[in-house]
């Protein structure tokens, strides 16, 4: 699943989601400068501008908590039709 995250008027586009859970997700990141508890939105597809903040980042992967947790019939949604990891 590609998702895209703006943060402070820059947005990448294109952005891969590894893994998925109610609280969270950890994506491939190839994009700009970033710090943890850093804020941005997340666009998941036909799920746009979710709060999240930036917890960790490693190498190409940042890891993410969305500021508040998915409802379950939502992440079954995207977990479904989308294939993650």
């Amino acid at each position: 699943m590609l998702v895209k995250i703006r943060s402070k008027g820059a947005e990448m586009t294109g952005i891969e989601v590894l893994d998925l859970s109610l609280a969270g997700c950890m994506v491939r990141w190839r994009g700009w400068r970033v710090q943890d508890q850093q804020r941005v939105l997340i666009s998941f597809p036909a799920l746009t501008n979710l709060p999240a903040t930036i917890l960790w980042s490693e190498d190409d992967r940042l890891g993410l908590e969305f500021e508040r947790p998915l409802h379950e019939a939502v992440y079954e949604h995207l977990a479904s039709g989308y294939r993650i990891g």
